[in-house]
C-alpha cells in the first residue's frame, strides 16, 4: 500500500541551503513544517492557515517553513515546538535529523498531524519517538468514512473539551502496529472499528489509537491521524485537539 503514496519516479529532494533567518522568535515560538517527498495532502495549506490564525488569537510566534535545512542547532532553538503538518516521505539530511533529535531530547515539543506518520521510515529514531507508522488507509467501500471516536482519558489538556464519544470523517490511517502499552506512549483516544466499514484494506483489528502523547528524553511529542480533511481544521473537537497538543508539547502554560 505504500508504494502507491510514493511513486517509483518520486525521488527524495533535499534541503541545503538555509531559509532566511527567522529572527527572534519569542516564548510561544511554533515551526510548522510540512514538506512533502511523498503524496502532498490538499489540507496542508487550510491547517496552516487555520493554525495561524489561532496563533494569533493566542499570542505565538509562528513561522512556517517547507525547507529541511531550516533544521539546525542554531534556528529550531528559537522555537517550542514544531508542527509536521502531513509531511511525508524522507524529508531531512543526516545532519538535520540529528539537530532534530537533539531538539526533542533538550525539551522541545512535536506535534505531528496525519501523514506525519507517513514519514522518514528508515529513521530509527523518529519511529521510536512516533513508536508506529503509517501502513495504508481505508480504499473500498469508502476512503473517508465516518467513524465513532473514543475519548480514553478525558483529564488531559488536549481532550477535556471532548466528548467520551463523538464521530468524525476522515481518512482513517491504520499503522503498522498499535501503540497502546508502547514505553511512555499514552493514548488518548482511539477509532471505534464497529463503526465504519475497512473492507479493503482492513482496520487494526479493534485496537486501533488515533492520537496519542510520548515523551523522549526531556520532549514531549503529540501525534493525531486526523488531518486528511480540509474540515478537521474547523471541526469543534479536532481543532482545538491538535491546538491543544500545540500548546501541550511546547509547554504554553
Amino acid at each position: 500500500m505504500y508504494i502507491t503514496r510514493t511513486l517509483p519516479w518520486q525521488k527524495p529532494v533535499f534541503d541545503t541551503t538555509r531559509p532566511a533567518d527567522p529572527g527572534q522568535v519569542g516564548e510561544k515560538g511554533v515551526l510548522i513544517f510540512s514538506k512533502t517527498n511523498g503524496f502532498r495532502h490538499e489540507s496542508i495549506e487550510p491547517g496552516i492557515e487555520s493554525l495561524k490564525k489561532v496563533g494569533k488569537e493566542k499570542g505565538w510566534a509562528v513561522r512556517t517553513t517547507e525547507n529541511g535545512a531550516f533544521f539546525n542547532d542554531d534556528y529550531l532553538r528559537r522555537f517550542k515546538t514544531v508542527v509536521f503538518l502531513s509531511t511525508t516521505g524522507d524529508i531531512l539530511t543526516s545532519d538535520q535529523e540529528k539537530a532534530f533529535e537533539k531538539f526533542i531530547e533538550n525539551g522541545g515539543g512535536y506535534v505531528g498531524i496525519h501523514a506525519a506518520s507517513d514519514t522518514e521510515y528508515s529513521w530509527d529514531w523518529y519511529d521510536h519517538m512516533l513508536g508506529t507508522h503509517f501502513r495504508d488507509h481505508p480504499l473500498y467501500p469508502e476512503h473517508t468514512p465516518e467513524a465513532e471516536v473514543i475519548t480514553d482519558i478525558r483529564t488531559h489538556p488536549t481532550t477535556k473539551h471532548l466528548p467520551a464519544t463523538w464521530r468524525k470523517v476522515d481518512e482513517w490511517y491504520n499503522f503498522k502496529q498499535s501503540v497502546r502499552g508502547k514505553d511512555s506512549i499514552q493514548v488518548l483516544l482511539t477509532l471505534n472499528e464497529a463503526t465504519y466499514k475497512a473492507t479493503w484494506p482492513k482496520a487494526m483489528g479493534g485496537d486501533h489509537p488515533i492520537s496519542w502523547t510520548n515523551v523522549v528524553g526531556k520532549g514531549r511529542v503529540f501525534y493525531t491521524g486526523m488531518g486528511h480533511t480540509n474540515e478537521t481544521f474547523t471541526d469543534p473537537n479536532a481543532m482545538p485537539h491538535i491546538v491543544a497538543g500545540i500548546e501541550w508539547a511546547g509547554r504554553f502554560d
